[in-house]
């Protein structure tokens, strides 16, 4: 009976330890999913914020752990731009007259981004986990739209023109390397730091129009129109935007 309750007591003892140790993980594993914020500033100006992608463009950053040492980087974003600006003032015509004059204009604009890459976690102790890896980032510029409507009141009437303009966007690609480390505070939760070199590959621009109508106060309307092209392209080989300190957390 002795020896039955000594082996019984090392057995309830080792399954002890087992779940210790399993409990007291602090990296994450197979199938766990995790979320990095950026961290810039220095104590009393510290700002956290999305991370970018090596194009410099901001986007949700997440993980996911394919096996306990190699993780899928994902990041995804958009950006839509509406911006309305509205003026009234004063101003003195050519004729000489006061005019009340209002411009409201409008300028819009979306954009799309995604990245994916692959991380291979080469850390063996409890804290400390560094990795290596590559990233594709992706992104398409949406068109620039801008429309103008410009009145101007006089003794005389009501003077109008209307502006409309119209250039197209473009896309981008960024293809780097990464490597980094993060050091665990505690179970799922570490600060870390990433460097990015890459290349990347951005045009923007292309065809363009505008219009422009003119209603007087009296006479006959009149309307232009304008066309072209006008394109940029850029491209780069470098460190990345990604480089800063993280915080990350999984689950």
């Amino acid at each position: 009976m002795k020896k039955i309750a000594i082996a019984f007591t090392l057995v309830l003892a080792s399954t002890f330890l087992v779940n210790a140790q399993t409990d007291d993980r602090l990296k994450p594993v197979k199938g766990d999913w995790g979320f990095s914020l950026n961290i810039s500033g220095i104590i009393n100006n510290i700002v956290i914020e999305n991370n970018k992608d090596s194009l410099g463009q901001f986007n949700l950053f997440g993980r996911h752990y394919l096996k306990d040492d190699l993780a899928l980087r994902l990041g995804f974003g958009v950006n839509y731009l509406n911006n309305n600006n509205f003026n009234e003032d004063s101003v003195t015509l050519a004729s000489g007259n006061r005019a009340l004059q209002a411009v409201d204009s409008t300028t819009s604009r979306f954009d799309f981004k995604v990245s994916v890459g692959i991380e291979k976690h080469l850390g063996t102790t409890r804290r400390l986990d560094p990795y290596v890896g590559a990233d594709l980032s992706i992104i398409r510029i949406g068109a620039t739209k801008v429309n103008s409507n410009l009145s101007q009141i006089d003794v005389t009437g009501t003077n109008k023109e209307r502006t409309s303009l119209q250039q197209d966007g473009g896309a981008g690609f960024g293809l780097g390397a990464i490597a980094g480390f993060n050091y665990f505070l505690s179970k799922n939760l570490s600060l870390g730091v990433e460097f990015g070199y890459a290349f990347n590959y951005i045009k923007t621009g292309g065809d363009f129009s505008g219009s422009n109508v003119v209603t007087p106060v009296s006479g006959t309307e009149t309307s232009t129109s304008v066309f072209g092209k006008l394109s940029t392209t850029e491209t780069s080989i470098g460190a990345t935007a990604t480089g800063g300190v993280m915080l990350s957390f999984f689950f």
